[in-house]
């Protein structure tokens, strides 16, 4: 969308939309001339289909607190979304957005939010075959600097825009302590893990963390070793040697896998048109969509989904109570990504009557009580990423203006 006071320099071919994703983005009003000579920062949260843009203007306080981090309307000049499949490289996406917000003067600085290792402020998407490099931008469009951080530390700093009761679902009410460390877990395509700890400025920074590539620990009632049979099954399909990763069970793609391995051994129980919504059409191609299953789940019409949506929540429940057991995140673990928001029914307990993610959580023999005394939420909107981006750029530009010591 644009609009005269954003420069008017739309383009003459519109963009089809992007899947719809939950924000709590509000959408652009700053009222700003083309010619508008003063600062601007720009955010992207760059994913692997699809890419979102945001030019905005700074904070106007001389000394803001977080909550300021977050970009109001009145502030938020131009954003829009693309789909990167349409561009050759992401220079080409940042050219087209710069051109459409109708500035006449690029941007001080970005921050670059991408789906990716980040190494030496560069990051490479090989399913689009695009290489980004801070540098290259900087020097192609002008830009004074460009910070890349991984999406997920970007998602970390998301949380910090957050009122928790009003941008959260709460799953276990427990008081947040301030300034102990805060946990962030996100199922989506993959699974996420960050935690965030108090730094010298006194507010907290974000520190990445690989831990959805940990391994798989199945879990069992009694002599049911069901997911000790799915640890075997995952083993032979990925053909791993010794271990399978948290994120082949815990993540998006963990529901498809369970399924796989439950279709495999209870034929006689496939619901039939169930599994062709899942594995696509006779004809190709073979989609081995999750999102079949948890809709069949969640309409009681499969019983295979829902087992299989019930060990994924019981995986991902398991998971995030190693992570609270490692990081002691009594400012509150938060569950993130588009999976999780999605799910989020089937994490508190009310699609089945009971909260089988919690139930895993709170499995930990002796230390249980001490998981009961940590906050956890499933976070709304899908847009942390977005959010994170705009912030890590804000406090960017306070260093650079001397109003905050580099982190």
């Amino acid at each position: 969308q644009s609009s005269p006071s954003m420069g008017g320099g739309a383009s003459s071919q519109a963009e089809p939309p992007l899947p719809p994703i939950r924000r709590s983005i509000s959408e652009a009003q700053a009222h700003v001339r083309a010619d508008y000579d003063g600062d601007t920062l720009l955010s992207a949260d760059v994913g692997g289909t699809g890419s979102r843009l945001h030019l905005f203007l700074p904070p106007d306080t001389t000394h803001p607190k977080e909550s300021d981090f977050f970009v109001p309307p009145e502030r938020m000049i131009f954003e829009k979304q693309y789909k990167n499949e349409r561009f050759d490289s992401f220079m080409d996406v940042l050219r087209t957005f710069l051109r459409e917000a109708g500035m006449e003067r690029p941007p001080l600085l970005a921050c670059l939010a991408v789906a990716g290792v980040v190494v030496d402020n560069s990051a490479r998407f090989v399913n689009l075959g695009w290489d980004i490099s801070g540098r290259k931008i900087e020097e192609a469009l002008g830009i004074q600097r460009v910070e890349l951080v991984n999406d997920f530390v970007a998602q970390g700093y998301g949380i910090l825009t957050l009122n928790p009761k009003k941008d959260c679902q709460v799953l276990q009410d427990a008081p947040i302590k301030h300034g102990a460390p805060i946990a962030v877990i996100g199922a989506g395509t993959g699974l996420g893990e960050a935690y965030l700890a108090v730094g010298a400025q006194g507010d907290y920074e974000v520190w990445p963390s690989e831990g959805g590539h940990a391994e798989y620990a199945p879990r069992q009632e009694g002599s049911n070793s069901l997911e000790t049979e799915l640890l075997q099954y995952l083993l032979i399909k990925y053909s791993e040697k010794a271990r399978v990763s948290v994120e082949r069970v815990a993540a998006g793609r963990g529901i498809a896998n369970i399924y796989e391995f439950l279709a495999w051994k209870y034929p006689e129980k496939v619901n039939r048109a169930v599994h062709r919504s899942f594995i696509g059409p006779i004809e190709g191609p073979r989609t081995f969509d999750p999102a079949a299953i948890t809709k069949a789940a969640s309409a009681g019409i499969c019983e295979l989904s829902r087992k299989a949506v019930d060990i994924w929540a019981g995986a991902y429940g398991s998971e995030a109570g190693v992570v609270a057991l490692t990081y002691m995140p009594f400012g509150g673990l938060y569950l993130t990504g588009g999976v999780t928001s999605k799910m989020k029914d089937w994490l508190s307990g009310k699609t089945t009557g009971q909260s089988t993610f919690l139930e895993a959580f709170l499995d930990k023999g002796r230390v249980t009580t001490m998981l009961m005394r940590v906050p956890v939420f499933v976070v709304q909107g899908e847009d942390m990423g977005e959010r994170g981006a705009m912030l890590k750029a804000t406090r960017i530009y306070l260093e650079q203006q001397n109003e905050r010591r580099m982190s």
